[in-house]
C-alpha cells in the first residue's frame, strides 16, 4: 500500500485505501494527491491479470466526522449514480462509496479539463457538445428522479432562496467580520431585493457548470465531473453559472452568445440575459459567504494559497456581476501604490525566492510542490499587506465612517456595524453601498495579485 507523506493526518486514510482495495480486487501501487481545491486523489491499482488501472478517489472528511455540509459528497455520488448510463450526459461511473469513510471511488475517465489551453477550433467543438449535454440535462424529467437530499423549489422564488439558505453554515456565525462578509452580507440582501418572481422551467442544475468541470478529448467532451452543487433550480442558474466558469477557464472566445443560443435550442429554454447575471451574482455570492471559513481558519493540508487568491477573485467579481445588473460600471475609488520594490518587506522576499528556488525544485510529488510554491506566494502576499495593510485598512474605515454617519474606535468595531445595517438594507441604498465595497475589493486584490496571479488575464465574456 502506498501513500504520499509519512503524515497521518495528510494521508490518504489507511482503513479506506484497504477498503478502497478490497473494493476493486487490486493493490494500490501509487497514490497522489491532487492539486484541486477540494480533496481528490488519484489512485493506480494493480489487478492479478498484470493490469495497473488508475481512480479517482474522493474523500468528504467532514461528513466523515459527522460535521456533514449540505451538498455532501454522498448526496454528489447518489445523483452521479443516478445519471450513469444516460447516453447524453457522459459522467465518471460510480465503483463504490462507503459510509463510514464518506470515500467515493470514481472512474478515471479520459480527457483533460484545461480547456483555455486547447485550440480554438477545439474549444469550439467541445462548447457546442457542452452546450447540448447542459441541455439534455435541462430536459430531464425532475419529478421522476427521486434523489436523496434534492429538496424541489415550490415558487418561482424558492428557486433562488433555496441555494442561498444552503450556505448557511452556522459555523460561518463564529468567524470574524471581514471584509469578505460585510461583502457576503451585502449580496444577501442584495439577493432578496431582486429574487426573481418567475421561473419558466425547473431543471436539474449542475450548479457549479461549464469549463474546468468537464473533461474532453478530440473535440468532444468524456465526462461531465464535480455534481457537489447540483440541485433543482431555474435554467437561467446554470447560464449564470456557465458564464462564471468561462472566465475561470475561458473557452468560448470571448462571446458565449452563440453557444447559449445553441442551448436553448436543444433545451427549448428562453434566455433571460437579466436573469443569468443575477444568477452569475448568485453563485459569486455564495462564493464570498463561504470562503471566509476557508481563510480564516485554514488546513496546513488544504490549499491555502489557492484559496486566498480565489477569495480575493471572487470578492471582485462579485462586485462586478452586481454592477454589470445594473448597468453600473467600477467606480474610480482611491487605490493602494504598491511598488515594485520597497524597504521593510526584504525578509518576506527572501522566504519567498528560499521556497520558490531552494526548495519547490526539489520537489517531485505533485501538491507538495504546489504547497511550496503556494508558500512563497502567501509570503509576498504578507510583504503587501505588512507594507500597505495600514493604508488599505485606514481607507476601508473612512469609507464605512462616510456609509454610516458614525466612526468607530476600530476597523472590526466597523465591519460588524456595517454587516449588521446591510441586513435591512432598502434596494436604494445600494449603489453607495457597492461603490465601498468595491473598492474594499480592488485594494484587496492589489494586496492579493500574487496569490491571484494566474487570474490576471480572466475576464467576463459577452452574453447578448
Amino acid at each position: 500500500m502506498v501513500t504520499t507523506t509519512k503524515d497521518e493526518g495528510a494521508a490518504f486514510p489507511r482503513a479506506a485505501l484497504r477498503w478502497v482495495e478490497q473494493q476493486l480486487d487490486g493493490r494500490v501501487v501509487a497514490l497522489e494527491r491532487m492539486v484541486v481545491r477540494r480533496e481528490a486523489w488519484r489512485a493506480d491499482i494493480a489487478h492479478r491479470d498484470g493490469s495497473v488501472r488508475p481512480v479517482f478517489l474522493r474523500i468528504d472528511r467532514e461528513l466523515a466526522a459527522g460535521r456533514p455540509y449540505p451538498r455532501n459528497l454522498a448526496r454528489e455520488t447518489a445523483l452521479i449514480r443516478r445519471l450513469a448510463g444516460h447516453p447524453d450526459i457522459p459522467v465518471q461511473r460510480i465503483h463504490g462509496w462507503h459510509d463510514g469513510h464518506c470515500v467515493a471511488i470514481q472512474s478515471f475517465e479520459p480527457g483533460r479539463a484545461a480547456l483555455h489551453e486547447a485550440p480554438r477550433a477545439e474549444q469550439h467543438d467541445v462548447m457546442l457538445h457542452f452546450m447540448e449535454i447542459m441541455a439534455a440535462m435541462h430536459r430531464l424529467d425532475v419529478r421522476t428522479l427521486d434523489l436523496p437530499q434534492f429538496d424541489m423549489p415550490a415558487t418561482p422564488e424558492e428557486h433562488s432562496l433555496q441555494e442561498l439558505r444552503a450556505v448557511d453554515d452556522p459555523r460561518l456565525a463564529r468567524l470574524p467580520v471581514d471584509g469578505s462578509a460585510v461583502l457576503g452580507a451585502f449580496g444577501r440582501r442584495w439577493l432578496l431585493n431582486h429574487v426573481p418572481r418567475t421561473v419558466e422551467r425547473t431543471v436539474l442544475l449542475q450548479g457549479d457548470t461549464g469549463p474546468g468541470n468537464f473533461l474532453f478529448e478530440n473535440h468532444r467532451v468524456t465526462a461531465v465531473v464535480d455534481w457537489e452543487w447540483a440541485h433543482y433550480g431555474d435554467p437561467m442558474e446554470d447560464i449564470g453559472n456557465l458564464w462564471l466558469r468561462d472566465f475561470f477557464t475561458p473557452g468560448c472566445g470571448g462571446d458565449l452568445t452563440p453557444y447559449v443560443r445553441h442551448y436553448c435550442e436543444r433545451a427549448g429554454i428562453t434566455l433571460d440575459r437579466q436573469k443569468a447575471i443575477y444568477y452569475l451574482a448568485h453563485q459569486m455570492v455564495r462564493s464570498v459567504i463561504t470562503l471566509p471559513a476557508l481563510v480564516q481558519r485554514p488546513d496546513w493540508k488544504s490549499t491555502v494559497a489557492l484559496n486566498l487568491g480565489y477569495q480575493a477573485v471572487c470578492d471582485l467579481l462579485c462586485c462586478e456581476a452586481i454592477g454589470t445588473y445594473h448597468g453600473m460600471a467600477e467606480p474610480a475609488g482611491e487605490r493602494l501604490h504598491i511598488a515594485g520594490r520597497e524597504p521593510g518587506g526584504e525578509l518576506y522576499r527572501v522566504l519567498a525566492q528560499q521556497l520558490e528556488h531552494g526548495i519547490a525544485p526539489a520537489l517531485q510529488d505533485a501538491f507538495a510542490k504546489a504547497t511550496a510554491e503556494g508558500a512563497a506566494r502567501i509570503a509576498r502576499y504578507l510583504e503587501r499587506r505588512h507594507l500597505h495593510g495600514a493604508q488599505s485598512d485606514a481607507l476601508e474605515l473612512a469609507g464605512i465612517a462616510a456609509l454610516l454617519g458614525t466612526r468607530h474606535r476600530d476597523l472590526d468595531a466597523a465591519r460588524v456595524a456595517l454587516k449588521r445595517e446591510l441586513e435591512g438594507m432598502p434596494a436604494g441604498r445600494e449603489p453607495e453601498v457597492l461603490g465601498h465595497l468595491w473598492g474594499v475589493a480592488r485594494r484587496h486584490m492589489q494586496l492579493a495579485e500574487p496569490l491571484a496571479e494566474r487570474w490576471r488575464d480572466c475576464r467576463l465574456a459577452r452574453l447578448g
